[in-house]
């Protein structure tokens, strides 16, 4: 495996999820937030609180600067220093407080946990891209995908967000900050996914196909056949009960999942969930649902 490979992959996830576009007002709260929270510094004069973050993702700087710019209807100030991007936020308290950072109740205070409104599903979402963004890293080389955080209740708030989606996280504290880090693949793959870097998950699964491959090439031969076998197996299998639902009578999610399948039955479910943007585990609880269907509409068949 080229180590320049394994090292890019962080790059090029951080330049894809950038560019990933945000629908709603509170998925777009919901990004800034964890990219403030996580990688960002409050200038304070006066009564005046400025934000500034610093980015060598272009693609990053370009879509805060517009986000920032959409919320608070005024220009944001980016300048280039050193090949990293300085964008400041001016007269952002209202903009701070939406974010679930501050709180001006009794005096302006920063917020300790992750705002409720926030950890639903397509917000979660949203909210773990800017974390990933904003002090995030991963190195596909050792299977290690962390988020950085300045304060410990944020980084607890966020492994249990995480663990909402099946994707297993562990938390520590490293110096000043507390970190939140997965090394199994499966929950690294499945995060990807979740952040919508669907190439990402495709090159990350070929690294790791392509080092078991060097590391227990004798030994995976047999058993990477029958995977395989095992795989398209499963595929065909589902195809054939798909095909006896009426695909128009199926709610969005478990149509598209359908469609997907009959579309490509050979494909794996990291491959099928990186390609929809949900995890794994959420791609095989709708290929069950599928199959109860089928149980319930064509099960009594003889």
């Amino acid at each position: 495996m080229s180590k320049d490979r394994a090292k890019d992959i962080c790059r090029h996830s951080k330049e894809e999820i950038a560019l990933k576009p945000l629908f709603s007002h509170k998925d777009k709260l919901a990004f800034l937030s964890a990219l403030i929270i996580s990688s960002g510094s409050l200038v304070i004069h006066g009564e005046s609180v400025a934000v500034t973050l610093s980015t060598a993702n272009d693609n990053l700087s370009d879509a805060v600067k517009r986000l920032a710019e959409e919320l608070t209807g005024k220009e944001c100030l980016c300048d280039k220093k050193n090949k990293r991007n300085e964008i400041v936020i001016g007269n952002a308290i209202k903009l701070l407080c939406q974010c679930g950072i501050l709180e001006v109740e009794d005096g302006v205070s920063v917020c300790e946990h992750i705002p409720e409104k926030f950890t639903e599903e397509q917000s979660a979402a949203a909210y773990v891209r800017g974390a990933y963004l904003g002090a995030g890293s991963f190195t596909a080389s050792k299977y290690h995908l962390e988020f950085s955080f300045g304060r410990k209740s944020i980084a607890e708030d966020f492994a249990a967000l995480l663990g909402k989606f099946g994707i297993s996280a562990k938390f520590a504290v490293r110096n000043t900050r507390a970190v939140v880090y997965a090394k199994d693949s499966e929950s690294i793959s499945d995060c990807l996914a979740l952040m919508g870097a669907a190439k990402a998950v495709l090159e990350f699964n070929s690294i790791i196909a392509e080092r078991q491959m060097n590391e227990h090439l004798n030994r995976q031969q047999n058993c990477d056949m029958y995977n395989i076998d095992r795989q398209i197996e499963t595929g065909l299998t589902q195809c054939a009960y798909i095909k006896e639902l009426d695909l128009n009578e199926l709610s969005p999610s478990l149509k598209s999942a359908a469609m997907l399948r009959l579309e490509y039955p050979d494909y794996s479910y990291e491959q099928l969930s990186a390609m929809l943007g949900i995890s794994k585990s959420g791609l095989k609880n709708r290929f069950r649902r599928l199959k109860e269907l089928y149980d319930k509409k064509c099960g009594n068949r003889t």
